[in-house]
C-alpha cells in the first residue's frame, strides 16, 4: 500500500473517531451540547491534559478511555504515514502529475506511445529527435518513473484501459503506436483507441504473420514486425549502405522542417485525369515535392514528370515543409 493511501486511511479513522466521541458524549451526557462533546473529544484525543467539561458520567469515563487508546493508536499512525508523505515528496509527485495531465489534455495533434520498454523508448527518442508532441502510456512502475525522469509527458495505467486513453487525449491525437510485447496487449489498444477515435492513425507492433492478421483486424493502420525492419535495414546496409547513410542523415537534418506525406486521390475527385504540369503543385504551394506516386494496382512511379496523370485511388508521396504542406491540404484538398 502506497503511502499516500495510508494517509487518506488515518485521515479517515481519526474523523470516525471524533465523529464517535463526540455523538457518544451528546447521548450519554445529559446536560452537553454538541459543542461540548466536540471540545471534549478534541482534548481527549489529543491529550491536552485540560479538565472535563462536567463530571463524566461513568459511560463517559469508558468513553473517555476508548478515546485516548484509539487516539493515540490512530493518531501515530497518521503523524507517521504524514511525516514520510511530506518528507519523500508525494506532494510534489502529485503536484507535478496534475500539471503533466493539463499539459496532456491542451495538446491537439500528438502521438500517443503504449508502452515504454525497449522498443517504446527507441521510438520516444526518435520523436523527441524529430520534436514531436507525444504521451507515453506505461502502466509499469519502473518504467513509468524513468520515462518521467526523461522529462516525458506520461500517463500511468494499463494502456487499453479508456480512462488511460482518455487521459492521454486519444481524442485529440493524431497518431497511437502500440509498442507492447504481447499479442493481446496490443489488440486491445488497437480496439479501444479505435472506438474512442475512429480517425486516429495507429501503428501497431506484431509478432509474425498471424498477429499482423489479428491486429489489421482490429484496427491497425499498419501492423510492423520489429525483427522484419531489423533484418531489412541489415539487408539494406550490406547491399546500399550510401541509401542507409543518406536516408539517415536526412531524417535527422531535416526530421523538424521536413516532412512527408501521403495522400489518396478519391475516385470523384476533380484532380483524375490531371497531369503534374496541369497540377502545378510546386509553384502552388511554394516548393512541395512529388516523391512517387503508387496505383492501386500497386505500380509505383518514382519521381514522376509532368506527363504524369493522376487516376482514382493514386496514393501521392509528397515532401515539404510544415507551410507548404497546409497549402496542399487547402489548394487540393487531399489529405492521408
Amino acid at each position: 500500500m502506497d503511502v499516500s493511501r495510508k494517509v487518506i486511511i488515518a485521515l479517515g479513522a481519526l474523523s470516525l473517531i471524533l465523529l464517535t466521541g463526540t455523538f457518544g458524549y451528546y447521548f450519554i451526557e445529559p446536560d452537553w451540547n454538541l459543542l461540548d462533546s466536540f471540545y471534549m473529544t478534541v482534548i481527549t484525543i489529543s491529550t491536552v491534559g485540560f479538565r472535563e467539561i462536567q463530571p463524566l458520567h461513568p459511560k463517559g469515563q469508558y468513553l473517555t478511555i476508548f478515546l485516548i487508546a484509539s487516539g493515540l493508536t490512530v493518531g501515530a499512525f497518521a503523524v507517521t504515514n504524514l511525516t514520510s508523505y511530506l518528507v519523500g515528496g508525494q506532494i510534489m509527485q502529485t503536484l507535478r502529475g496534475r500539471r503533466m495531465e493539463k499539459r496532456i489534455q491542451s495538446l491537439r495533434g500528438h502521438i500517443i506511445v503504449a508502452g515504454y520498454g525497449k522498443l517504446g523508448r527507441e521510438i520516444a527518442e526518435e520523436l523527441e529527435e524529430a520534436v514531436a508532441n507525444f504521451v507515453i502510456l506505461e502502466n509499469d512502475e519502473d518504467h513509468f518513473l524513468a520515462a518521467q525522469d526523461k522529462g516525458y509527458l506520461v500517463v500511468r495505467g494499463d494502456a487499453s484501459d479508456e480512462e488511460t486513453l482518455e487521459r492521454a487525449g486519444v481524442a485529440n491525437a493524431k497518431a497511437l503506436v502500440t509498442a507492447l510485447t504481447g499479442d493481446a496487449g496490443n489488440v486491445m489498444v488497437t480496439i479501444t483507441a479505435r472506438e474512442m477515435n475512429p480517425n486516429i492513425y495507429i501503428v501497431a507492433r506484431g509478432i509474425d504473420d498471424a498477429s499482423q492478421k489479428k491486429l489489421k483486424r482490429a484496427g491497425a493502420d499498419r501492423v510492423e514486425m520489429p525483427f522484419k525492419i531489423s533484418g531489412r535495414r541489415l539487408t539494406t546496409l550490406v547491399l546500399k549502405p550510401g541509401f542507409v547513410d543518406f536516408m539517415d542523415l536526412f531524417s535527422r537534418t531535416f526530421a523538424a522542417d521536413m516532412h512527408m506525406e501521403q495522400s489518396i486521390v478519391a475516385e470523384d475527385s476533380n484532380l483524375v485525369g490531371m497531369s503534374l504540369a496541369e497540377l502545378n503543385l510546386r509553384q502552388k504551394t511554394g516548393g512541395l515535392s512529388i516523391m512517387a506516386i503508387e496505383r492501386a494496382n500497386g505500380r509505383i512511379i518514382v519521381n514522376p514528370d509532368g506527363n504524369v496523370r493522376l487516376s482514382g485511388k493514386d496514393r501521392i508521396l509528397v515532401l515539404g515543409d510544415t507551410s507548404q504542406l497546409e497549402r496542399y491540404h487547402k489548394e487540393y484538398g487531399l489529405k492521408g
